[in-house]
Parts: C-alpha cells; sequence; structure tokens
C-alpha cells in the first residue's frame, strides 16, 4: 500500500467508543421487536433435574417467572409475584394441585387460574376475577420448554428429526453466558472463528482438522440456514455444515470431528438453543448427543455434561482460571468481551463475516414481517420429525477432477449442500444413500 493510502496512526481521540445498540434485535422484553418475534416459539427454560421439591425462581425473555412441579407431577410456569400483594411464589408451598403462596394463602393452578384466596370465602367474586400469569409447558427428554407468547397464536411443539436417530445417548445441559443473546447466537454463522479462535489463537481446541484452511459458503434453508465449510485433510474431502434454526437454535457436528474416514450425512452432537433470559444475560439450553459414529475415539466426558458445564473447553468462565483464559481463549471470552450487548454500528465487516450479516439480516425480516401484522413461519414436520440440514461428509479426494484444490473445495461444497436441501423429504438412511450417490459422481 502506498503511504498516500495509509491512514495515520495514533486516532484514539477521533475514533467512536460509543455507538447505538441494535435493539430491533437485541432487545427482547416483552413489546420490543424481537421480544414479540421470539415469543411466538417454544424455548428451553430448564432442565428437568434443577426442578425438585422447592419451586424453582427463574428469569426468561425478561419476565420473572417461578416454576415447580406440584404433587399431581403436573408442571407449572408462573408469575413469580403473587396476583395478591406481589410475594413472590418461590417462597410458595407446592400442593397436591398447584402452589399456594406463602404471605397469605392465595392457591394457583398451574394454569394460572385461582383454586382459592385464602382467607377468602370460598364462593369469592374474586375466583372469578382473577386469573394469575401462566405459560404452557412441555417436558421432553430431560429438558422444560415453555411458550411465552399470546396463547391464541401457540405452534405445535417441534421436534428434529435429529432427536430421533437410534442409539444414542442424550444428556441435557444448561450453561449462562453474561452477554447479550445474539452474540452467543451469530457465533454459529461464523465459520472463520474455528480456524483462528479454536486453533491459531488458542492451539487446537477440538480437532486438527478444524484448523486447516477452508472454503465457506452459506445457504438459506426452510427453517433457517447452513454455513459450508469445505476442507482438504489429507487424501480427503471433508464437508461440513453447521446449522442455525429460527429463531434461536443451533446444531453442530462431531466436537472433536478429524475427517479419519469416509462417511456421509453424519449428523450433529450437539441441538442447543441459545434463550435469552434478559438483554444482556444469554442462557443456552440443550442436549449433547453421544453415539459411536459422533465420537469414535471416546473424547467426549458424559460426566461434564449438565449445569453450567458441557465438555468442551472455553464455554463458561469457571472452568478455568482468568490468565489460562487469556492465553487460551474461547468462545465465552470471545462473546463476552464483546461488551455486554455489542455495538454492531462499531463494527468493520468483511467477506468472512457473511454468515454473521445473513443471519441478522433473516432474524430482521421474520421480527419485521411479525411486527407487520404477518405469522412468524412455523417448521413443518414430517414422520422422521421436522427435516434439518446439519451434517458431515468425507469423501475421498477427487483427483480425476481436472480443477485446482480451491474450485474443487467450492464444488464440492455446493454438491453436497444442494443435496441434503434437495433430500430433507426423505427417511435418514434413504437420505444418507442418496447423499452419498452425488457425492460419489463424477459430475458436479
Amino acid at each position: 500500500m502506498s503511504e498516500r493510502n495509509t491512514p495515520q496512526g495514533f486516532q484514539g481521540y477521533h475514533r467512536p467508543t460509543g455507538g447505538v445498540e441494535d435493539t430491533e434485535l437485541t432487545h427482547i422484553d416483552r413489546g420490543t421487536p424481537c421480544g414479540e418475534y421470539l415469543r411466538r416459539y417454544w424455548h428451553p427454560v430448564a432442565m428437568s433435574s434443577e426442578v425438585g421439591e422447592l419451586p424453582l425462581a427463574l428469569e426468561i425473555l425478561g419476565e420473572d417467572l417461578v416454576l415447580f412441579r406440584d404433587g399431581g407431577g403436573q408442571l407449572g410456569l408462573l408469575h413469580r409475584h403473587c396476583s395478591h400483594r406481589g410475594a413472590s411464589l418461590e417462597y410458595g408451598i407446592i400442593a397436591e394441585r398447584g402452589i399456594i403462596c406463602c404471605y397469605h394463602g392465595w392457591h394457583y393452578d398451574v394454569d394460572g387460574k385461582l383454586i382459592r384466596a385464602g382467607s377468602e370465602p370460598e364462593a369469592s367474586p374474586i375466583c372469578q376475577r382473577v386469573v394469575h400469569g401462566a405459560y404452557p409447558t412441555h417436558e421432553h427428554n430431560g429438558i422444560i420448554f415453555a411458550y411465552l407468547g399470546p396463547p391464541e397464536n401457540k405452534p405445535p411443539f417441534p421436534v428434529y428429526d435429529t432427536e430421533l436417530i437410534d442409539n444414542t445417548e442424550v444428556i441435557p445441559f444448561s450453561i449462562t453466558t453474561p452477554c447479550n443473546w445474539l452474540q452467543v447466537y451469530e457465533n454459529t454463522q461464523d465459520p472463520i472463528h474455528v480456524l483462528h479462535l479454536h486453533a491459531r489463537s488458542s492451539g487446537v481446541q477440538f480437532g486438527n482438522a478444524s484448523g486447516v484452511d477452508q472454503e465457506i459458503d452459506y445457504k438459506t434453508t426452510p427453517i433457517g440456514m447452513i454455513n459450508i465449510q469445505s476442507r482438504r485433510v489429507g487424501d480427503r474431502l471433508w464437508v461440513r455444515s453447521t446449522e442455525s434454526i429460527l429463531p434461536n437454535g443451533n446444531q453442530t457436528g462431531a466436537i472433536f470431528e478429524e475427517a479419519e474416514q469416509e462417511k456421509y450425512f453424519q449428523r450433529c452432537a450437539i441441538l442447543r438453543w441459545m434463550v435469552p433470559v434478559n438483554n444482556t444475560v444469554t442462557r443456552t439450553i440443550g442436549w449433547r448427543f453421544f453415539r459411536d459414529d459422533i465420537d469414535p475415539r471416546d473424547q467426549g466426558d458424559r460426566h461434564q455434561v449438565g449445569k453450567e458445564k458441557i465438555d468442551f473447553i472455553g464455554q463458561t468462565e469457571e472452568e478455568r482460571p482468568y490468565q489460562e483464559r487469556q492465553r487460551q481463549p474461547g468462545d465465552y471470552e470471545a462473546q463476552v468481551s464483546q461488551r455486554t450487548i455489542a455495538v454492531h454500528a462499531l463494527e468493520n465487516h468483511g467477506s468472512s463475516d457473511a454468515g454473521v450479516v445473513r443471519i441478522r439480516h433473516l432474524l430482521r425480516k421474520q421480527v419485521r414481517a411479525l411486527a407487520a401484522g404477518k405469522e412468524v413461519p412455523m417448521h413443518s414436520a414430517t414422520q422422521s420429525g421436522i427435516p434439518t440440514y446439519i451434517q458431515d461428509s468425507v469423501l475421498p479426494w477427487p483427483d480425476h477432477e481436472n480443477a485446482d484444490e480451491q474450485t474443487l473445495l467450492r464444488a464440492y461444497g455446493e454438491k453436497v449442500s444442494a443435496a441434503v436441501l434437495e433430500s430433507d423429504a426423505l427417511p435418514e438412511e434413504k437420505r444418507r444413500e442418496f447423499i452419498r450417490k452425488v457425492c460419489t459422481s463424477r459430475q458436479h
């Protein structure tokens, strides 16, 4: 670069340090554009193991709530403060049916209906007049989900195809991150960070193959988007698709994948949701999947999966001392250090930010559509669950192709991802066979 075009250094005084938040996407309180959008979907709110003999106080989407299981086994998710005079139901008495406020004995069913207003007569009209705030719940594979939107718009509970794979050990986990939900979520569509943060900056944190240079592309799917990472690993070509399921779900492939052997349409090791606790705290709740094909060397540690822990590096503050986290930062350090709420107006994007730009665009489009009175899109299920697009495929390096390495990586990334999208109506094994045939054909 010529001296004439080189900017002057030491410009700290003249560079902006403030900036306005992108509130349209980052603020999630009730009545905000994104808050209303998120409330049209089911969200995980706790692991089943967290709900014991006492009520559990929690905050989700900026709302103070209490979660409990009554004596009849029914789950209740209620506004935390009693409708009488505001005492917290975290101190409530769990009844055979519902919960009783400790202060004056107001007794609520799990749907918020008032069973008895304490010392008021049983026939008191107050029981017909007062309905306490409550939300529907659904317990599934060790996780409790809730729907916090308008009851008349409640969608069917979603079950994804990757949840239905045989011989899978499923372990729930929950991790809290003290920053805005979007900077945790959009990290799933920033594949270039794997090369730098998880390999070159901190040393190899996952598999050695993840540190190999890659060609990257992106595609929109019927339920969100995928990034397509194509790498040459020795004499093999590895195509990975990492998936974002709108509004806040993610599926990620095998954590320690080394692309050691030929495989087609290998599915995910994690299905998780980045749920806003409030505008400045996120709780990631989901499942860690264990199967022989996604962990052939048994590197995963089931005992390190659960409340505020997961079996790979860089996801929580407490797992390592501060100086060690400085020397080998992970996702937690990178995301939290972007500020409590990242200021998009201060960012300078390059070509490698295409995935982040796209996921923000997709979210903004749906947020604005809802604000304009349109319905948000729901995910359509088949007998095999809702089709998803997460996958790893490893095939022999195509030496027969008369093209340079970069061109081949791009071509096969397109070839595999197109096959994954085209085959989404097929059952799992037929879909895998279709993708294998496409990948091993000599035309692209």
